[in-house]
């Protein structure tokens, strides 16, 4: 295997050494936090209309497809995770039947709610590894700055914004987001409260809350 081959894989990056899940606290649903979770929320509502749909996802893929040329076989399995996602978070009624709409409300305190759990936390690095297949769009094991910038472009979030964050995350400034790359900065975005955390802007600014 040559030594470009393994870059591409990312196998000739030092490991980094990731904090388990479990050892975080459990969250307090801080305003920091819920900003956080806010700013995610809105970026995926395409629509404005303060609730999450399948529209919502569709548009949001559609407009990766569009910035990164893909096929409809991979414009499909994109939307399939999509969806998968946005069942994962939905709530349910009391037949126990996934709701058609998921309010801002609903998916902050839904995150707390999961998040907290520790079956939740001992999938963790699982459910990381199927967000990064979800932006690796070429499979080739590694985020480039395009792969990036396509998620920020679903969001009507400008790419300096999104330049900013993948030279973050980037931690031996080689031009590529690797696996450890990605789940260390969405376990810290995901599980800190901290405001100063320099992984606080992986999905762009952080909303006003007073809007």
């Amino acid at each position: 295997m040559t030594q470009v081959t393994l870059h591409k894989q990312g196998l000739d990056k030092q490991p980094l050494c990731l904090r388990k899940p479990i050892e975080y606290p459990q969250l307090t649903g801080s305003d920091h936090w819920k900003r956080k979770m806010r700013t995610i929320f809105r970026a995926f509502d395409v629509d404005g209309d303060g609730c999450l749909t399948e529209d919502d996802m569709e548009a949001v893929v559609r407009r990766t497809a569009e910035y990164m040329n893909l096929d409809d076989e991979n414009t499909n399995i994109l939307l399939n995770q999509r969806l998968t996602y946005l069942r994962d978070v939905s709530s349910k009624d009391s037949t126990g039947e996934i709701k058609g709409k998921l309010s801002e409300d609903e998916f902050v305190q839904n995150h707390l709610a999961n998040i907290n759990e520790s079956k939740f936390r001992n999938i963790w690095f699982d459910m990381l590894s199927s967000r990064f297949q979800m932006m690796d769009t070429d499979g080739d094991g590694l985020v480039s700055s395009d792969e990036y910038a396509a998620l920020f472009y679903s969001f009507n979030i400008p790419s300096e914004h999104s330049d900013k964050i993948f030279d973050i995350i980037d931690t031996d400034n080689d031009g590529f987001i690797s696996k450890d790359d990605f789940v260390q900065a969405l376990t810290e975005f995901w599980l800190s409260e901290n405001p100063d955390n320099k992984y606080n802007e992986c999905f762009g600014p952080l909303v006003d809350v007073t809007n």
